[in-house]
Formats: C-alpha cells, structure tokens, sequence
C-alpha cells in the first residue's frame, strides 16, 4: 500500500509499505480521508520519531476485521479515534481520560496518511 512517510517537514515522500496484519481485537480501515493536525506539523515534536507516517484525524471503511470484533462489516463507514481510553480505571472514572494509562498504549498502525 502507498503511505506518505514524514521524514521532516520539507520531506515527505510517497512509498510502498507492507499493509498491516491485523490481531483478532482489531480493525483494517481503508482510508478515505484525513485531516492534518496542529501536531502534524510541529517539526521539532515530530522529527525524534521519523520516519514515520502521520494522520490520526481519519474516516474510511471496514476492511478486514479481527475474530473477535462485533457489531461491525466489511464496508461499514466508520470515524477513527485515534486513541480509546479503557473506561475502567481510577482516571476514566473520574472523566479524565486522557490520562489513562491505554491511551498511551493504543495508536492507528501505520497512521492515516496511509491507504
């Protein structure tokens, strides 16, 4: 599949890259479209993990989905968050979810500047 890979801000480059596998727990979304973050362009935040391919403000379809995934079919249209927070912890409780400790564990694989 075709992913622009961020290597800095003055150098993006369209490559081939492996399609994803996917887990019994996860989702294969082929991407529609993608908003660029604030984020997206902070060179010097972004720059210490590149190369890599960004977008995390994504919509598209179902096109694979894990065993264990229901409620879902292949071609449902669905809007990507890019991080889910668990709901049961102490923070989440709370209403603070941003804190929780899944939503650092958890991201969109490889990003949504991605097929």
């Amino acid at each position: 599949m075709k992913a622009a890979v961020y290597y800095n801000n003055k150098k993006v480059i369209v490559e081939e890259t492996p399609k994803p596998h996917i887990s019994k727990d996860e989702i294969l979304v082929e991407v529609k479209s993608c908003g660029i973050c604030g984020s997206d362009v902070m060179e010097w935040y972004r720059i210490k993990k590149s190369p890599l391919v960004l977008g995390h403000e994504l919509t598209g379809e179902i096109s694979e989905f894990g065993k264990n995934i229901k409620g879902y079919k292949k071609g449902d249209r669905i809007v990507v968050s890019h991080h889910v927070p668990c709901y049961k912890c102490e923070y989440c409780k709370k209403g603070y979810h941003t804190v929780c400790n899944t939503i650092r564990k958890t991201n969109i694989d490889p990003g949504g500047f991605a097929e």
